[in-house]
């Protein structure tokens, strides 16, 4: 088959897709009501993080909505008790659950399910910090009766990270106003109707998703809303955040594979139809197939002039180089999903232990 033909055969998945996000991007409305106060547990697992842990608490005591308890487990070696004891002194809502050895985030969530006394749980990184209206914005979502699980965006002011942000949450807009998104990017915040809650797999290293997915399972939407906005820490350089990127990758792949038995499934309509097709296309599919593009795309060109071949790789060079674009952004999100789907398919996930990467 002539280049030509074969890169318009290509070409039309990522159409496809392309109009899907940008025709589904714009935020829709969900129910809200912010005369609905359920009780509210928040979740903050903690592991040596007596730099974030301080501003972490104050961040929570800040906000809008009313907290029923702050429930945290730790396993840390520094001084992250000491200041949380220093708060437990005057904030009898702070809950400190003392952990004797690591045991993983899945394992560690599965435990949390099982004392939070709020309506809604709330999980969020120890590292991030929300708009003081964030919580009072995620709880009233729940005003919708089918929506199980809700979270928020999580934005970067510079570098990659920026542009990876805004590339992702076009990508989950989109799968919150089909039906629900899969993916909780925004870790930073997000939550659950308690009753719903079921443990995940006590290795997994995408437990958030996995939770959103057993949620959707179940009849109950998960939604994304885009009001709720928090910041996080991002790695100080390219190698240590790839090793998170392909992370959080090799969870999210490994879910997908698990489930796959739910895909073009009509008892999940829009879910199964778009979202989890689009999420296997992203993740599992177009890293290999871009792969290929990429190649019969320079021949095709090399065909045309030698010149313009170098000028097409000088671009991609440059933008690689430069990491600050759009283009890098989508490429970086390719190498993740390629990372990810070996090393799901030829390590799983292990204990579900990581190294700790900041």
């Amino acid at each position: 088959m002539e280049p030509h033909l074969l890169l318009a055969l290509m070409l039309v998945p990522y159409s496809i897709i392309g109009l899907i996000i940008v025709s589904k991007a714009r935020g829709k409305k969900n129910i809200k009501d912010y005369d609905l106060r359920p009780s509210v547990t928040v979740y903050v697992p903690t592991f040596n993080e007596e730099k974030h842990i301080a501003r972490k608490l104050e961040n929570l005591l800040s906000q809008t909505y009313p907290i029923e308890e702050i429930l945290i487990f730790d396993c840390s070696a520094d001084r992250t008790v000491q200041i949380i004891e220093e708060y437990q002194k005057t904030i009898p809502s702070i809950k400190l659950v003392r952990q004797q050895q690591r045991i993983g985030m899945a394992k560690t969530l599965n435990e949390a399910f099982k004392v939070a006394k709020g309506e809604i749980f709330v999980k969020t990184d120890c590292d991030s910090i929300s708009d003081t209206n964030a919580l009072r914005e995620l709880v009233a979502n729940f005003a919708n009766k089918k929506v199980g699980a809700a979270t928020g965006i999580c934005i970067s002011e510079k570098g990659v990270e920026k542009y990876f942000r805004k590339f992702m949450t076009a990508i989950q807009v989109a799968e919150s106003n089909i039906d629900s998104t899969l993916i909780a990017h925004s870790t930073s915040l997000l939550a659950f109707r308690t009753s719903l809650v079921e443990p995940v797999k006590p290795n997994s290293v995408a437990d958030d998703t996995e939770e959103f997915l057993l949620i959707r399972k179940n009849g109950f939407r998960t939604i994304i809303d885009p009001t709720v906005i928090s910041q996080e820490e991002v790695p100080a350089d390219h190698a240590t955040r790839r090793m998170q990127k392909n992370r959080r990758s090799q969870g999210v792949v490994k879910v997908l594979l698990e489930n796959i038995d739910m895909i073009l499934n009509p008892r999940y309509r829009w879910y199964g139809a778009i979202v989890l097709p689009m999420e296997w296309f992203i993740l599992i599919l177009s890293p290999i197939l871009l792969i290929a593009f990429g190649a019969i795309l320079t021949y095709a060109i090399y065909l045309v002039h030698p010149l313009l071949a170098t000028i097409f790789i000088g671009i991609v060079a440059a933008a690689i180089i430069q990491r600050s674009n759009m283009l890098f952004a989508i490429i970086d999100t390719q190498l993740s999903g390629l990372a990810g789907f070996f090393k799901s398919v030829l390590k799983g996930n292990g204990d579900g232990l990581w190294r700790k990467v900041r």
